[in-house]
């Protein structure tokens, strides 16, 4: 087979020959990189699409189920949520407090058993 006709049979199969198989590795390498290269900004525009999408989609569901408990719930049941979450929040920085007391009693006195650092925080 003359190289001529070679050429016409890789232009018709679409494949190449190659003499050895490290070229023919190199020459996959090569052409998957420029391929990867090629697709990247189209595949970086898609996933920036779809990212728009989803923050719009979250923030309209967000948006539109805040306006609407709050012009459909009752007062009281607002009323409830307001003094549960100040009561929670409370209670969570009284815990905190107590917390960072008993480590700061056991730093300074680390020898010192039964400091009251488990039952600070428990009470």
């Amino acid at each position: 087979m003359n190289e001529e006709s070679q050429n016409k049979s890789e232009e018709s199969t679409g494949k190449r020959s190659f003499d050895r198989v490290d070229d023919a590795v190199r020459t996959a390498v090569e052409e998957a990189s420029k391929r990867a290269r090629e697709a990247a900004p189209k595949i970086k525009e898609s996933l920036s699409d779809v990212l728009k999408d989803v923050a719009y989609g979250l923030a309209y569901g967000t948006s539109f189920a805040s306006t609407f408990a709050n012009e459909f719930v009752p007062d009281g049941v607002k009323e409830s949520v307001e003094k549960g979450s100040g009561a929670g929040s409370k209670a969570a920085s009284e815990v905190s407090e107590r917390l960072r007391e008993a480590v700061e009693r056991r730093a300074k006195h680390p020898d010192k058993e039964g400091d009251g650092a488990v039952k600070a925080i428990a009470n």
